[in-house]
């Protein structure tokens, strides 16, 4: 995705890493400058006088306190972006950031093309997990659960191929070219899919059916119907 003028927000408190972000950045974007900050403190305090198209925040630089750092980030910006950076990349970690509000998670492991790859993914409206994110098999344990799994029974067939592929982290545009169908309708069926889950957002959506989504059977049968294969999380680069 190549954007005019973007403005990127860099937030680490590693300077090393910061270069890293400034070059994974200029893959990515035609154009772009690049705001850096070194603590959470600085990061909120910044959003208010730019417009920013994405926010790379280090989940582990001062003022953080956890989670704590990102769920203040996000509320401060509520429609950017945030892929967080982390040299803790271990399963709980990386689905709680989601839960948080972040639109992907890299590993500071991750090779530079690989931050691409997950960049350019998160542009175009996916979320971005890396490859230690499981697959869940377990049955649903508590009454939440149980709500959850009598809002999937609730969607249609379509609405059911749709939210694996959700789950599977592919953007809106790649699920219509999949399914061959006009990417109005799948935004379409995202907001059913929503409603009927009783979730606020995409990423909350996520999050819940992918503790689940084993137990949605009749996936296995239907992504035959696809001209394509469902990506799944381990697809993913």
């Amino acid at each position: 995705m190549d954007s005019e003028n973007a403005t990127i927000l860099i937030a680490d408190d590693h300077p090393l890493f910061r270069d890293a972000l400034q070059r994974v950045a200029a893959e990515v974007f035609a154009e772009h400058t690049c705001v850096e900050v070194d603590s959470c403190e600085k990061a909120v305090a910044i959003i208010d006088n730019n417009n920013f198209e994405l926010i790379f925040l280090d989940l582990n630089m001062p003022g953080m306190e956890g989670f704590n750092g990102l769920v203040s980030l996000r509320n401060a910006a509520p429609s950017i972006p945030i892929i967080v950076v982390s040299a803790t990349e271990d399963v709980a970690t990386v689905h709680e950031a989601i839960t948080c509000g972040a639109a992907g998670f890299m590993p500071k492991s991750m090779a530079k093309d690989e931050m691409v790859a997950a960049v350019h993914h998160v542009l175009e409206g996916g979320i971005f997990t890396p490859n230690v994110a499981p697959t869940f098999g377990e049955r649903p344990r508590n009454s939440s659960d149980a709500k959850l799994l009598e809002g999937i029974s609730q969607l249609t067939h379509q609405q059911r191929i749709v939210l694996q592929m959700l789950v599977g982290g592919q953007p809106n545009k790649q699920i219509a070219y999949e399914l061959n169908i006009v990417e109005s309708t799948v935004k379409a069926h995202v907001s059913a899919i929503l409603r009927k889950l009783k979730v606020h957002s995409r990423t909350q959506a996520v999050i819940k059916a992918g503790k689940i989504l084993a137990l949605l059977g009749d996936l296995g049968d239907t992504r035959a119907t696809a001209d394509h294969p469902v990506a799944t999380v381990s697809d993913k680069k």
